[in-house]
């Protein structure tokens, strides 16, 4: 029977690692994806590299390269042979970028407002980002000498710590090139932090269990224990701060585990001192 049980939770163990992978499509590599005009058809190619998820502060950083095709066929070029304004609008808010003609063109740092989600459900929190982009030539409309230039979009669905998958919307102009972001936890990032939130509870759980046993007098008070549960309570805070991203304290899964069982630790320790101090050998 004992045996039966033990292979029932590594089993039910197994599944529920199993499951995670899959949900969190541990097995999938980053990849880039192409938007706006074909590869054929475009006049400027806009490479979006994400570099920064900042979920405390709802914002992400992402490098932002700027690529000119003269003509279809030629490999890319970095110096454009007339002025390129390039309109990057977020909400009703509107970003723009000169770059002057027969000037290399420098990689442009941008930082997107994050909408949705909140950091107080890590490690399962997720958020998203709109924007729209359009490229112009020569001037900004409503200048009569501004021409808009079809553009390939092109989005490097990769950064460190996250998750990104990146959809076309329809934009308002044939031009114009609108997408949205949706981020969540990477895969390793989230199955680690949940790792480390099983492990409390096992601690605390463990804890419980050698206190309670102990002050019911069905275990002995060996006093090897108290340094056993006096490293339990110290090493929960030292567990919770090894959380990859940093999650601010008061997170949902603290409430929901770290913070019951620091104080389930902290009682068994209480509980047993207890029993050692009314029934601990005399010297």
């Amino acid at each position: 029977m004992r045996l039966a049980a033990v292979l029932g939770i590594l089993g039910a163990a197994a599944v529920g690692y199993l499951s995670l992978l899959h949900y969190f499509q541990v097995s999938e590599r980053p990849r880039e994806q192409q938007f706006g005009a074909a590869a054929t058809a475009a006049a400027v190619q806009i490479y979006i590299e994400p570099v920064r998820v900042d979920a405390h502060n709802h914002s992400m950083q992402a490098h932002l390269n700027l690529s000119v095709n003269r003509a279809a066929g030629e490999r890319l070029v970095a110096t454009p042979d007339r002025t390129l304004f390039l309109v990057l609008t977020q909400g009703k808010t509107a970003r723009e970028i000169e770059f002057p003609a027969y000037q290399p063109i420098p990689t442009a740092t941008l930082d997107f407002d994050l909408n949705g989600g909140d950091v107080a459900d890590y490690p399962l929190d997720s958020y998203g980002a709109d924007f729209s982009v359009e490229c112009f030539a020569d001037a900004l409309p409503p200048a009569t000498e501004a021409k808009a230039l079809p553009a390939e979009v092109v989005v490097w669905e990769a950064v460190l710590g996250f998750r990104l998958e990146t959809a076309e919307r329809a934009g308002s102009n044939a031009t114009q090139v609108r997408l949205s972001f949706g981020i969540r936890r990477s895969g390793g990032f989230a199955l680690f932090a949940l790792a480390a939130y099983g492990a409390m509870i096992a601690l605390g759980c463990s804890a419980l269990t050698i206190g309670i046993l102990a002050f019911i007098g069905v275990r002995r008070p060996d006093a090897p224990f108290v340094g056993a549960l006096g490293a339990i309570v110290f090493a929960l805070p030292t567990l919770r701060s090894t959380l990859p991203g940093a999650p601010p304290l008061g997170v949902r899964a603290d409430m929901l585990v770290f913070l019951w069982t620091e104080i389930a630790a902290v009682i068994a320790v209480a509980l047993f001192v207890a029993t050692w101090a009314r029934h601990g050998p005399r010297p």
